[in-house]
Formats: C-alpha cells, sequence, structure tokens
C-alpha cells in the first residue's frame, strides 16, 4: 500500500473539496466522495463512500438488487476473503445502507487504519466479482427477501 495519492499504484489522486466543522470531503478523478469525519476524543476516523444509485435506479423486475448488491460487497475480494474481520481485527466497525437514491459504506477505524479502510473499500468495489459465488449470492438474495419481508 502507498501513502502517496498521486502514485500511479496507489489510490487516484484526489481533490478537497470541502471541510465543514472538522468533516472533510474529498473527490477523486473519477467522481467517487469521500468523507472523512475524525474523532480526536476516541482517536477514530469514520470513512464513508456514497456512490448515487439505489432502488430506484432498479428495472422492472430488480427490486431488492441494489440491497443485494450492498450485501454482496461485505462478502471479500480475493485480497480480504473476510473484509469485515480485516477490520473489525484491528478495532474497526462497518456497515452500509441502501436507500432510494444511494448506497453508502462506512467504516469506523483507529485513524492509523485510514489506508487500510480505503483500500478495502477500493478493493471491493474493483474486486468483488472474482470473489462471487452462487452460494453466496443465494444466501444474501434470502437474506435481503427476508428484510424486505420485515
Amino acid at each position: 500500500m502507498s501513502s502517496n495519492l498521486s502514485d500511479p499504484k496507489g489510490p487516484a489522486p484526489s481533490t478537497t473539496v470541502l471541510t465543514i466543522e472538522g468533516i472533510t470531503e474529498y473527490r477523486l478523478k473519477n467522481g467517487l466522495k469521500v468523507l472523512l469525519f475524525p474523532d480526536r476524543s476516541q482517536q477514530t476516523l469514520t470513512v464513508n463512500i456514497v456512490y448515487k444509485v439505489g432502488s430506484r435506479h432498479e428495472g422492472l423486475g430488480e427490486g431488492g438488487m441494489a440491497h443485494l448488491l450492498e450485501h454482496m460487497l461485505f462478502k471479500g475480494t480475493p485480497t480480504f476473503p473476510d473484509a469485515k474481520a480485516a477490520l473489525q481485527d484491528r478495532g474497526a466497525q462497518m456497515n452500509a445502507t441502501t436507500w432510494f437514491d444511494r448506497t453508502n459504506y462506512f467504516e469506523t477505524v483507529p485513524s492509523h487504519h485510514l489506508e487500510l479502510a480505503l483500500w478495502l473499500e477500493s478493493d471491493r468495489m474493483g474486486w468483488m466479482l472474482p470473489a462471487m459465488t452462487q452460494e453466496k449470492l443465494d444466501n444474501q438474495r434470502d437474506v435481503v427477501m427476508n428484510e424486505r419481508r420485515q
């Protein structure tokens, strides 16, 4: 992992968009928005990534697909077979939400694990498909359907 944002092997170069009350918004060249919420009292920060896609983008017969994709992104990649454990083992918490017009992924991590959290987010967006199996998909489809029924 490289800490130099201009390194071609590392994350895409970012632009600082805005900082309000300690919350900083960064925008990558591809339009990805990253918000950082430092919590100086806990020595943690929250990485919050919002994708502007949600249930309103689903077509006829595709209800629940955005939510299913959210679930699948917790199922690992070749680099992080258990993404949740990779962060929890380092004292972090992660979750996600899907709504009408967006899907939101976030981790609260000890400050010194910021690079790991960003790397994990990048990795699971780019490499989730090679780790997807029919068994994982079937399992999460059932979970999402049960959540919809509730």
